[in-house]
């Protein structure tokens, strides 16, 4: 197991979201036939880190008012041509590794003039660790009840009623430096998953068009002997795959809230780490939907986070959404995806840098917030067709998402 140390990672962020502005240099390049182009202005900012290491950087460029594009570097990675849609921020993820120095240069590209970007910076763990749980239980083992409505976009989905458990409710605001609940998947090889932190949810779905079917085998949901568990969709002709639902075991309250998956690569996948409101049968959306992270094949640079929750007129019930575009596929290596929760401010991490968050004023008029004063529970899932589409024919099966811990601190 490769696990961050709580020190290098959302608690030793090194500047987060820390705000530059820039001058920018207007450049008109040459342009064959004699037609001019827009004016590109290129701006550069100088960022400082405390410590060489490697780093996770966020660069967050703010929401436009007209429809433009913008091309981002950071290091040897660039992401080029970044479509930014009025109203709406754009958050581009890099990795960067610094040996010798102790800063970096982030360039930025825009049709639009000298653009003032945020810089997110993480420091990554150089080694193993599995920190210990200082405080808090896990509830007592209950059961899944029937399933709910289902939502129609991603690994969403509402399950059914949950069993009782003793909800974990950390304070109304932070810092959430504790850890207070965690598996770390530990167990022997083809071992299931610990059955007093998680039950087999098989209502599994990623929308209309969902052609896997959530099962409770070993097969699609079992500890690999290193340290991880592994969800495996398996097919065809037909597909299998698995949902974990921590409803009835393990619930909580505020806090934050951290995995570290590694996602699959290949076509037709839909993978979620969520939480949906605890509550009696059928009660989604009035429970609430927090997607920490939604990802599907057909964008594989592509992190969602996305709130459900009541809201007249929508299909979805889809109440709130951001993204992360990363420069390299997200399943090329392991990533920490998290959640800061507090009664009216929703913040998503990536790699421990924040790059979203959501408020009640940030909902559309007629949604309602109902992610404060009630419960919710943890789900991992891996799901085959839906919102992603059928998996070609040419696709390789079986496919897995690790996932090497998920920790909860308060």
């Amino acid at each position: 197991m490769i696990a961050p140390p709580r020190s290098a990672c959302v608690g030793a962020i090194a500047a987060a979201m820390i705000g530059a502005a820039i001058v920018g240099v207007t450049v008109l390049p040459d342009v064959a036939g004699g037609a001019t182009p827009p004016a590109t202005t290129s701006t550069t900012v100088v960022k400082r880190v405390p410590r060489t290491g490697t780093y996770s950087v966020v660069v967050t460029v703010p929401a436009p008012s007209a429809q433009e594009s913008v091309s981002v570097s950071v290091g040897s990675q660039s992401q080029n041509g970044v479509s930014l849609t009025p109203g709406e921020p754009a958050a581009l993820a890099f990795q960067l590794h610094l040996r010798h120095r102790r800063s970096f240069t982030v360039s930025v590209a825009s049709s639009a003039g000298a653009v003032h970007v945020k810089i997110g910076t993480a420091l990554q763990a150089s080694a193993p660790s599995t920190p210990a749980v200082v405080g808090g239980t896990t509830g007592a083992g209950g059961s899944t009840g029937a399933t709910g409505a289902t939502g129609s976009t991603g690994a969403t989905g509402a399950t059914g009623a949950t069993g009782t458990a003793a909800a974990l409710v950390a304070p109304a605001s932070g810092p959430y430096k504790h850890l207070v609940w965690s598996d770390e998947f530990a167990g022997a090889a083809a071992g299931a998953p610990n059955p007093a932190n998680w039950s087999d949810d098989t209502y599994g779905s990623c929308g209309p068009g969902t052609l896997s079917h959530s099962t409770q085998s070993t097969a699609n949901a079992s500890l690999n002997g290193d340290g991880q568990l592994g969800i495996t969709a398996d097919g065809p002709p037909g597909y299998q795959s698995a949902q974990l639902d921590s409803g009835g075991h393990v619930s909580l309250e505020y806090g934050e809230l951290e995995a570290r998956i590694k996602l699959p690569s290949g076509s037709g996948l839909c993978a979620g780490f969520w939480m949906t409101g605890d509550g009696p049968a059928g009660c989604w959306p009035a429970c609430g939907e927090i997607d920490i992270m939604e990802a599907v094949s057909p964008t594989p640079d592509v992190a969602y986070a996305t709130l459900h929750g009541p809201i007249l007129g929508s299909f979805n019930y889809q109440q709130w959404e951001q993204t992360l575009t990363s420069a390299t596929p997200l399943a090329s290596a392991f990533h920490t995806y998290g959640l800061l929760w507090t009664p009216r401010r929703i913040t998503w991490t990536f790699d421990g840098v924040p790059y979203a968050s959501a408020t009640p004023s940030e909902l559309p008029a007629n949604a309602k917030w109902v992610f404060s004063g009630h419960s919710f529970h943890v789900l991992l899932s891996l799901a085959v067709g839906g919102w992603p589409g059928p998996p070609t024919s040419a696709a390789a099966f079986p496919a897995t998402m690790y996932v090497d811990w998920v920790r909860l601190y308060d």
